[in-house]
């Protein structure tokens, strides 16, 4: 039958099948609704929503036949969406699992592993779990009663023992059950100490994907950074051994996807296995049979991620259009494929891999075919069939990554065009080379450098398209500018003719503009600039001038997006000395963010730093370590460091043991407190280091907590202070009484927290020194 909304006759050249689109944006729409309503209105509005259906069928008659069929089909999908999602939410919230994170009780449970543990994000330290467990359990033990409780729970453990879990394995432990606020379809939180107990044998199948993947992570470690690390991740999306930095360099150039494993690799594997058997002959039934066990071992190995599952899901159902000779209708198979998804797992719908997923295949199969056709007067095929997929999932996804990055990359499309050639051959020889190493390691070590060949161009890529200045634009992260770009990019693309080329050149012309308003002086950072205090949020970031591109960096705070987000608005390249005064994590934890693609020389950290965390970073980063303490000289550049506290052997608190610096250059003095507290500054205010107390800027200690001796913030006598604290911070810093004082003594007060970066500069030979607030990012 073939109607104004699609078609399901045979041919390629039919009009695409749209029948199903209205159905799966609302059961979408109604699944996210769904979530956030309490179960009894979900259930009412499937009642309400079944019953129109019903209605609408019944009155169903011709010319409108087909208008009143579609949207019976959209109300009885909306319905199906909005019961199950009712029965899932009723059944997290009424667990015995949630009883207890609702008191935030202690109890012993029973459950079984769903994902493999992944390593939490940032640095280890002690306290802090290391691994997160997807689980469900089976039972909780509650009031001294074991209570059947079928929940899903993310354990959050530390312990090598943990590592180990794979899917479907079952294990006893004893947590703390806390609400899980951000997701009804969780139960709760639960914080364990100790390893795992009782832990059951994994499955045969399990097993062996555990073994594949830990067979390709051994194979990739014959390889170097970062290839090491992406290899695993490109194949089998693994990213255990993937490097910080080299994360952030995909995710600035639009490449973060290859790094989830999606519909691409599918793809690539699947059309491997068709290529072959149609090369051999085969039947259709025997390519049929060969897809699907390609899915299947797909799923397996590389785990039922939101991406995987829509992968899976739609390559289904295009082996059973294969099969059935209707090939061509790969809309409709991804609208059937969002609403079985919906139906069984509506949590998805706030996925935002599944998001992606499910948008970028969208686009490529609404887009590429009239592109690539237009392009191919131009252009090559390949290279048009290449720009025209790479450029449609990026128009697609854009509204969508914006909320999570707030900005707009434009060398997206060009790096995602470089790298698309290398991708399929180092899938498939990825795959290749996971089955070989179950069957022969050593000879999988040796095979893992041609594949690593291909692996080291697309790295290559991705750091050189997140070096180009500007390469991301600066976008609103709300549902306003998502919305805005959603209308840009929907005006671009339904434009044709005259009034395409008006809109195309007014957006060139705006992006000149905002290229050109960045580049001219007057912007940020303020011509002339000593020190810039990074807002960081809750924690310390300074940089003192060092010459052109060249900076001192005092702390780094503990994102390290956001302070290598300010060292490249303020233009640093290299860092001749990084400062750590302590190792508490709003410190040290974005020292990552420095090291990225700048080169730094030394660094200056307390005694013992080099067995931290951070420590063993620079170590591999190849940064020498200096340990800090009093008595100390270096002269950086334009700056004269002098190491004030502490004494050598010095053993107080970590806070007490801030690496405390002054720093004298030709127009002003700092002084970089780090988080020293009464003890120190009073043992600092009685001795030899007095006479260095009086500053033109003071930093002040402990993000301005009520933890300050009077008389040494006095002592200091400073024209400018600068209190780096983030904006509603569970400490109370700064403290009303610290902040007070504060204000007495300094002729200008800032902090980060209402005044976002701060810049001190000299005044220009005609007066006292400066400040200048960027002010607070937007969002923050």
């Amino acid at each position: 039958m073939t109607t104004w909304l699609g078609t399901d006759a045979l041919g390629l050249r039919r009009p695409p099948d749209v029948r199903l689109l209205l159905p799966a944006v609302m059961a979408w729409l109604t699944a996210l609704g769904a979530l956030a309503a309490p179960p009894r209105l979900s259930w009412a509005c499937a009642a309400v929503a079944g019953g129109a259906a019903v209605g609408v069928y019944a009155r169903a008659r011709p010319p409108w036949e087909t208008v009143s069929l579609t949207l019976v089909a959209t109300l009885a999908c909306a319905a199906t969406v909005a019961a199950v999602t009712g029965a899932h939410v009723a059944r997290e919230a009424g667990s015995a699992a949630s009883r207890v994170a609702d008191r935030k009780g202690e109890a012993e449970f029973e459950a079984i592993v769903r994902t493999d543990p992944r390593s939490r994000s940032g640095a280890p330290r002690p306290g802090r779990a290391e691994w997160v467990v997807g689980a469900r359990t089976a039972w909780v033990r509650v009031d001294g009663r074991r209570t059947a409780s079928r929940a899903e729970v993310v354990v959050l453990a530390s312990g090598a023992r943990w590592h180990g879990l794979l899917p479907g394995q079952a294990f006893r432990a004893r947590g703390v059950f806390l609400p899980a606020e951000d997701d009804p379809l969780t139960s709760a939180l639960v914080l364990v100490r100790g390893p795992p107990e009782g832990v059951t044998e994994p499955s045969g199948v399990q097993a062996l994907a555990g073994r594949v993947r830990a067979g390709l992570r051994e194979a990739a470690s014959a390889l170097p950074q970062p290839e090491r690390g992406l290899l695993p991740a490109l194949v089998v999306g693994d990213v255990s051994l993937l490097r910080e930095e080299t994360a952030e360099d995909f995710r600035s150039t639009g490449m973060a996807h290859l790094l989830t494993v999606s519909g691409a690799n599918l793809a690539v594997l699947t059309g491997f296995v068709l290529g072959l058997a149609r090369w051999l002959r085969a039947p259709t039934w025997c390519s049929v049979a060969g897809g699907a066990v390609m899915i299947w071992l797909f799923v397996l190995v590389c785990r039922p991620e939101p991406s995987v599952v829509r992968a899976a899901f739609m390559g289904s159902l295009a082996l059973l259009a294969l099969a059935t000779g209707r090939a061509h209708a790969a809309l409709g198979a991804l609208s059937v494929t969002v609403l079985g998804v919906l139906f069984v797992a509506p949590g998805l719908a706030a996925s935002h891999g599944f998001a992606l997923s499910v948008l970028a295949t969208a686009g490529i199969l609404a887009f590429v075919p009239s592109w690539t056709r237009m392009w191919s007067r131009w252009l090559p095929q390949p290279v048009a069939d290449a720009v025209a997929v790479a450029t449609a999932a990026q128009v697609a996804v854009a509204p969508v990554l914006v909320p999570l990055s707030g900005e707009v990359s434009w060398v997206a499309v060009p790096a995602n065009v470089l790298a698309a050639p290398v991708v399929a051959t180092v899938t498939v020889a990825g795959f290749v080379l996971a089955v070989l190493s179950v069957l022969w390691p050593v000879g999988a070590a040796v095979a893992a450098h041609p594949p690593g060949w291909g692996v080291a161009w697309i790295a290559w890529v991705a750091e050189t398209g997140a070096r180009v200045p500007h390469g991301a634009l600066p976008w609103r992260s709300d549902v306003v500018g998502a919305l805005f770009l959603a209308g840009i990019l929907l005006v671009l693309v339904l434009s044709r003719g005259w009034l395409l080329r008006v809109v195309a050149v007014a957006v060139v012309a705006v992006l000149l503009l905002f290229l050109a308003a960045r580049c001219v002086p007057g912007g940020w950072p303020p011509t002339g600039w000593d020190l810039v205090a990074c807002d960081v949020g809750q924690g310390d970031g300074f940089v003192l001038s060092a010459g052109a591109g060249s900076a001192i960096v005092a702390d780094t705070g503990e994102d390290p997006a956001v302070i290598d987000t300010c060292l490249t608005r303020l233009g640093v390249r290299e860092v001749p000395l990084l400062v750590l005064s302590h190792d508490h994590a709003d410190h040290v934890d974005g020292t990552p963010g420095v090291l990225r693609h700048r080169r730094v020389e030394a660094a200056l950290a307390p005694d013992g730093f080099d067995g931290t965390a951070m420590g063993r970073v620079l170590a591999e980063g190849e940064v020498e370590l200096w340990e800090g303490r009093s008595g100390q000289s270096f002269r950086v550049g334009p700056w004269l460091l002098r190491v004030l506290w502490p004494p050598p052997g010095y053993a107080g608190s970590v806070n007490d043991g801030s690496v405390v610096v002054r720093a004298d250059g030709a127009s002003m003095s700092v002084l970089l407190t780090g988080d020293v507290e009464e003890e120190a500054q009073a043992r600092l205010l009685a001795g030899p280091e007095a006479d260095l107390l009086p500053v033109t800027v003071l930093t002040a200690p402990h993000h301005g907590a009520n933890t300050q001796d009077p008389d040494f913030l006095a002592a200091t006598d400073p024209e400018v202070t600068v209190t780096s604290v983030g904006g509603d911070n569970p400490y109370g810093h700064p403290s009303p009484y610290t902040w007070a004082l504060l204000e007495r003594l300094g002729r200008i007060n800032l902090r980060t927290d209402r005044d976002g970066d701060v810049a001190v500069l000299d005044g220009g030979g005609t007066g006292p020194v400066r400040a200048v607030a960027r002010g607070p990012d937007p969002g923050r």
